[in-house]
């Protein structure tokens, strides 16, 4: 079998579906904002990025069709669909400063308007992933049906903790997650098996990067979040360099402790193998 080596293209598009928990600890301050409304503006900017990168004349081509589940008590796609019909969809646009050069060896501001298809939640929430999980399964399993010799799906998941839900024992909720995540990512079609990414909003374990030894995070919750993470296959490997993502000998593509740079680069890093840098039809 072939190892995640097919790139995105009109002719074999690709899955891309990002898992964002909306949970009441997603309202705690982090990063100069609260952690929902950190994870929302990088979702967006990556959507808006990946647009950007397959725009052909007027509009972009469909290489790829991005689903994004948020997460509470609820499970629900908060958007979906093909890049041209997002690129023609937003809920918003906001304002947003960016800095640029200025020509004369300086830096300016600038204000940008920024797409925006995810919005931060204001309301309390528990933390059902594997629902969001399950939703997720059910759409990688159904595309691969549509598409078995197309690119294999990819899963990203940004969240702040472990999964809780209808009441049960946090420990039972992992062991639940963790058994499902397996079978997600034992899924395979003929390009390789579905993969899954993690990303940690929280500074408890530190910052730890593409981690290849389950001991290298000490919390009981990024050893869960290592758990139902894939190991990054060869062909991303070079991805991962261009992100900055320094790995190894079975690193895995998650990130404890991510900061806004960080958290981007993990989610552009699950796409851009899908994309590459050339060649794209």
């Amino acid at each position: 079998m072939a190892k995640n080596e097919k790139q995105w293209s009109s002719a074999t598009p690709g899955l891309l579906i990002i898992l964002l928990d909306q949970s009441g600890s997603m309202l705690s301050d982090y990063e100069g904002t609260t952690r929902t409304a950190f994870a929302s503006l990088a979702v967006n900017k990556v959507i808006d990025n990946i647009i950007q990168k397959n725009f052909d004349g007027d509009a972009p081509k469909n290489r790829c069709f991005i689903s994004v589940i948020g997460y509470n008590h609820n499970v629900k796609e908060l958007c979906s669909g093909w890049l041209k019909e997002l690129d023609e969809n937003p809920l918003r646009y906001e304002t947003l400063k960016k800095k640029t050069p200025d020509g004369a060896g300086g830096i300016c501001e600038i204000e940008v308007k920024q797409p925006v298809w995810v919005e931060p939640i204001t309301q309390d929430g528990a933390t059902n992933m594997l629902g969001a999980l399950n939703l997720a399964k059910d759409l990688a399993s159904q595309w691969i049906n549509d598409n078995p010799d197309g690119p294999a799906p990819v899963i990203i998941n940004i969240s702040d903790g472990v999964p809780y839900y209808d009441g049960k024992n946090p420990r039972v909720c992992m062991q639940e997650t963790v058994s499902l995540a397996k079978e997600i990512m034992n899924m395979s079609n003929s390009d390789g098996n579905v993969l899954i990414f993690n990303a940690q909003i929280d500074k408890s374990s530190g910052t730890v990067v593409c981690p290849s030894d389950r001991n290298k995070v000490s919390q009981e919750e990024a050893q869960f979040l290592f758990d139902i993470t894939s190991e990054i296959p060869d062909s991303y490997k070079a991805a991962a360099a261009k992100n900055e993502l320094p790995i190894e000998n079975g690193s895995r593509g998650c990130i404890f402790g991510a900061d806004g740079v960080q958290l981007i680069q993990l989610i552009d890093f699950g796409s851009s193998k899908g994309q590459g840098d050339k060649g794209l039809a």
